[in-house]
């Protein structure tokens, strides 16, 4: 298994997918970094009062126009928390690259019992979600903290809140990695897989939760947020999720049945 692992690895970091991925993922981060304090911004100038004393009164209240309070800071830590997206589209490309470009007959040949090769899989696409969570956390502190500073903010109080973060942040991008290649193991057409996954996160998720409440929690990102121990306004939705030990279950629960399902059907199918 070590052999596979490192196997796995190499061509992980000497592909150009992971790389574009992290590159998209941290484009984006910074657009949603941005967003944060144009969204701070609008409040009426800022946080913390702002300018509504009483006619005649001499009081002013200051405003803050940068994150200060704890939740505020964390959410600005978290700020790449959609990037969940990318890990796992990293770990649907983990599997379907082989049989788009036609490398998987080598890999059966190498590791002829085809499980053991999802096996592998599943470690390396979990390793490179965390890596990418890793990358986004640092990401947000080097944009979101020099912005703070900038402003007036203290730098120091936002590294406070990443033990607050990271931890669930890096669960769930590793929990989607594995999901990933889950569904790259069942639906091995890359584009198929690719166009599936997109369309049910996107599109398809958000209508289920919309036309079934109760179904809030038992969909993935449903169970992502409660792995993370996130709260998130749904508007006039009433969202009760899992505890963060059950969502991480049904999280990982979801990855491994469909990686066993897929290691099933490759044993079953012709690949020449």
């Amino acid at each position: 298994m070590i052999a596979i692992v490192r196997s796995e690895w190499l061509k992980l970091r000497t592909t150009a997918v992971p790389w574009v991925l992290a590159g998209i993922a941290l484009l984006i981060n910074g657009l949603l970094i941005l967003v944060i304090y144009l969204n701070h911004d609008s409040n009426g100038g800022g946080f913390g009062g702002g300018g509504g004393g009483n006619s005649g009164s001499s009081v002013t209240t200051s405003v803050v126009s940068y994150p200060h309070t704890t939740q505020q800071l964390r959410n600005l830590v978290g700020s790449g928390f959609e990037g969940y997206l990318f890990a796992l589209l990293l770990g649907v490309l983990c599997i379907t690259t082989e049989f788009r470009h036609k490398t998987v007959t080598t890999a059966f040949l190498i590791t002829p019992v085809r499980p053991i090769m999802v096996a592998g899989k599943l470690l390396m696409a979990a390793i490179g979600g965390a890596g990418l969570a890793i990358i986004m956390l640092v990401s947000s502190l080097v944009g979101g903290g020099l912005t703070l500073v900038g402003l007036g903010g203290s730098f120091s109080a936002l590294l406070h809140q990443v033990p607050a973060v990271a931890p669930g942040m890096i669960l769930v991008f590793i929990l989607f990695a594995i999901l990933g290649v889950g569904i790259g193991s069942l639906l091995t057409n890359q584009v198929a897989a690719i166009v599936v996954t997109l369309g049910w996160f996107i599109i398809l998720e958000g209508i289920l939760v919309s036309l079934v409440h109760g179904a809030a929690k038992w969909v993935p990102t449903g169970a992502a947020e409660a792995a993370a121990n996130l709260t998130r306004n749904r508007g006039d939705l009433s969202l009760f999720l899992f505890n963060w030990w059950q969502g991480t279950l049904l999280m990982l629960a979801y990855g491994l049945v469909f990686a066993l399902i897929g290691s099933m059907m490759l044993t079953r199918r012709d690949i020449t």
